[in-house]
């Protein structure tokens, strides 16, 4: 399966933002939707990603003070680590757009695959919505890249 990924604005591809987000954040975790959508979305930037029958399979953003959040891939897909290519496009994005350092809220489970990126802790563990994650920093100088190709 062949995979595309796009930079996109929030303003004209919500709807399926919104839907990947609800299907993974709400439906899967039980996080509520009211914390799930925020007035951030419309001031970030926003990755889609496209499986080979054009289907927005992936999503996550990028704020303007580097911190990247709500990573969102549907289960069908993961097993494809497409998670990878949201964050390899979002890296990209912040380079780009002149960032010095990036950020992300990680889940313990995943601390070690952004360790891989060039990401070390910069908090203790700490619950959000539940769940055990611990906040994580990486300056773009020492981002490792992993040109990983889906397909």
């Amino acid at each position: 399966m062949s995979y595309r990924v796009d930079h996109v604005n929030w303003q004209v591809n919500a709807d399926e933002i919104r839907l990947i987000r609800e299907k993974v954040f709400v439906c899967e975790y039980r996080l509520p939707q009211d914390s799930e959508f925020d007035n951030i979305d419309r001031n970030c930037e926003h990755v889609l990603i496209r499986d080979n029958e054009n289907t927005a399979i992936a999503t996550g953003r990028i704020c303007a003070n580097g911190k990247i959040s709500r990573i969102a891939v549907l289960m069908k897909h993961r097993k494809h680590d497409v998670s990878s290519q949201v964050i390899s496009k979002l890296l990209a994005i912040a380079k780009n757009k002149g960032l010095k350092k990036v950020y992300i809220d990680s889940e313990l489970d995943d601390v070690e695959k952004y360790r891989k990126y060039g990401f070390n802790a910069i908090s203790n563990v700490f619950m959000d919505a539940g769940i055990a994650k611990q906040a994580l920093a990486c300056p773009l100088d020492k981002f490792k890249s992993h040109n990983t190709i889906l397909h």
